[in-house]
């Protein structure tokens, strides 16, 4: 081989291998779930995963990802999944398996959602909605005061719903500075800054939550749906 074109494939085999190494880095770890307020976790029941989105903090470009649909179903007047997680841009399908109405709206002030749905098995029965609004948005129903959906939205394709305790693992990413959010379904929402890295060590993390986390999810501070009126009129 001519020694200039040998020098050049080096050149080349040595920046690939830096090209690998930038985007190796990956950042894992736990999240536990400390339950705080006077209900106690009902152990009959799955708890409430917890959403984990990984945002970045120096400007990391982030790779496509076409949208998705998710689906929540209204059964026995209860809308499930009841919490979670989304990009933005995706969207969201209810459908009511109710033989009864079911009128649903939001307390957002930047995206107020309203959406009538018919009875099970009719023209009316689906909504499709798309949330082009980061944060989080809680859904209610006018009928049914008990009715209740929390979903996250993030302007990453980095997101995970994990159970308490379960390992989150997101690989791929660029070296360097990163924000890592966390949300409870009643709890708080945490902002913590992390860095990737090759093999990093696990990190071990905690978020609130102010109901029992298990059942019937009690949104807000206050007692249960009223709370979070009471929030928005604030």
């Amino acid at each position: 081989m001519i020694p200039g074109k040998r020098y050049l494939l080096a050149a080349l085999t040595g920046f690939c291998t830096c090209l690998q190494l930038v985007s190796a880095a990956e950042i894992r770890g736990t999240v536990t779930v400390e339950y705080q307020g006077m209900f106690d976790p009902d152990q009959a029941t799955p708890a409430y995963p917890v959403a984990v989105a990984l945002l970045p903090a120096r400007g990391q470009r982030l790779p496509h990802r076409s949208p998705r649909v998710e689906q929540v179903e209204i059964v026995g007047n209860r809308m499930r999944p009841a919490f979670l997680m989304v990009q933005k841009g995706d969207r969201v399908r209810f459908i009511n398996r109710d033989p009864v109405f079911h009128e649903l709206f939001t307390l957002s002030a930047d995206q107020p959602v309203a959406l009538q749905l018919g009875k099970a098995s009719t023209g009316g029965s689906q909504q499709l909605l798309q949330l082009d609004q980061a944060g989080t948005t809680h859904f209610f129903c006018r009928i049914h005061s008990k009715s209740y959906a929390r979903i996250e939205v993030v302007d990453t394709p980095y997101l995970q719903m994990v159970q308490p305790g379960r390992q989150f693992h997101f690989v791929g990413l660029a070296a360097g500075e990163w924000t890592l959010r966390l949300a409870s379904a009643d709890g708080e929402t945490r902002w913590l800054p992390v860095t990737a890295m090759t093999s990093p060590a696990p990190l071990r993390l905690s978020v609130t939550s102010r109901g029992g986390g298990r059942g019937n999810i009690r949104p807000g501070t206050g007692a249960g749906i009223a709370g979070l009126y009471r929030q928005r009129e604030q």
